[in-house]
């Protein structure tokens, strides 16, 4: 069984009769406050195709966790029992070697999903999740999210674009690993948190939330020095720039030329 911390919350079910005890149901004040927990379901891409019925089935099994800054979702090695689709906060995917390398695979923000790999395969996890910030996270329990994929294949098709597109971006990063150098990796990875949670600025590509040194370098796959080279190197091209803790990408386009990849940011 997955050895999972924080703090239990109530399930979604719980709080909607915990809502109805104080708020009759068919009220004003029921419909508003429970088509809040439906709205947050469907902010969640995985569960957006979802009807209402089946969305109101969610909220029957689902469970809410509390994670603090820096605790461990899951580890690897884990034998897995839960899908986590975050409600608040902040969650990274990671690997760490026996000499205490680490190698960040991606940072997931509100709406985002992870942990389906290993239920799909009946394996153990192979790889890390942490809480970066203060994080809540929606549990949805293994026989209950085969049960979804069996009777809803809208949700079935959205899971193999999902896991299409993780399959696509990790033969990229092989890729990169063998043929560019740091510079173009650093790009690259730039280039793909833009994609993720970028938002258009100034004829640029400003990137949501904030990213240490350390934190570029371990999706990058490298060590702070020749990460903090490889920036310094794009910010002299006038390629990059900070702006209030934010990076902000002046030509995404020249950068895509940098690494040889000639899609629209």
């Amino acid at each position: 069984m997955e050895p999972l911390g924080g703090v239990i919350q109530p399930t979604l079910r719980e709080i909607d009769d915990l809502i109805a005890s104080y708020c009759p149901k068919g009220s004003p004040e029921y419909t508003k406050i429970t088509g809040m927990s439906l709205a947050l379901l469907r902010s969640s891409p995985l569960l957006r195709s979802l009807p209402p019925a089946a969305l109101r089935r969610v909220l029957k099994f689902a469970r809410w966790r509390e994670f603090p800054a820096g605790m461990d979702v899951f580890t690897k090695y884990d034998q897995a029992s839960h899908l986590f689709i975050i409600g608040r906060g902040r969650v990274k995917i990671f690997s760490a070697s026996a000499g205490k390398k680490r190698k960040t695979f991606a940072y997931l923000g509100v709406g985002k999903f992870f942990g389906e790999m290993a239920l799909l395969e009946g394996r153990e996890r192979s790889a890390s999740a942490q809480a970066v910030e203060d994080t809540q996270l929606l549990l949805i329990h293994k026989r209950d999210f085969k049960a979804m994929l069996l009777e809803d294949s809208k949700l079935a098709v959205t899971l193999l674009h999902v896991l299409s597109d993780r399959l696509r971006r990790a033969n990229e990063e092989i890729e990169g690993l063998m043929f560019r150098n740091v510079l173009g990796r650093v790009s690259k990875t730039l280039i793909t948190l833009a994609e993720q949670s970028g938002k258009r600025w100034r004829g640029g590509m400003l990137i949501g939330g904030k990213f240490t040194h350390q934190e570029l370098a371990d999706l990058v796959g490298t060590t702070r020095e020749p990460l903090s080279r490889a920036l310094a190197a794009l910010r002299r091209a006038d390629l990059v720039e900070v702006r209030h803790g934010q990076l902000f990408l002046r030509d995404p386009r020249k950068m895509r030329d940098l690494v040889g990849d000639g899609a629209p940011v």
